[in-house]
């Protein structure tokens, strides 16, 4: 999904490159979604900071993330398009797609790790504040 083995330094050449890997990228965030969210509800959930019927995440933003990945996952052609004129030497575009991913994945996972250590935290301030009684 990162190597370019053929590179014609061309703009539409840069743009098909990039929309080729669009639905690899999607499954990639699928993926990866799906897991990071469920870590994320088992990690609130022990948390107990939700109240009865409140929602963990707001569907809206379910809905949202897709769009704004997208959004974002264009701005990678775009943004090697600018440069194309302006570098030269090797495409850039491999890199901003491990860029890309790698910021994907702490994206994901940054709600879920975020809450698991706030559940390390309680279980901690509750194994010392039982040691002391």
């Amino acid at each position: 999904m990162t190597s370019r083995p053929r590179y014609d330094g061309s703009l539409l050449a840069t743009i098909v490159w990039w929309e080729l890997r669009r639905l690899s990228y999607n499954l990639f965030l699928v993926a990866i979604g799906i897991p990071g969210l469920l870590l994320f509800f088992r990690a609130i959930s022990a948390s107990d900071s939700l109240a009865p019927g409140e929602d963990a995440v707001e569907p809206i933003a379910l809905a949202a993330a897709p769009i704004a990945a997208n959004i974002a996952y264009t701005a990678g052609w775009l943004v090697e398009g600018v440069l194309l004129g302006q570098r030269p030497g090797p495409p850039i575009g491999p890199w901003l797609m491990k860029a890309g991913l790698l910021f994907s994945i702490t994206v994901v996972f940054f709600p879920a790790v975020l809450w698991c250590m706030i559940d390390l935290a309680g279980v901690v301030r509750h194994l010392v504040g039982s040691g002391t009684g």
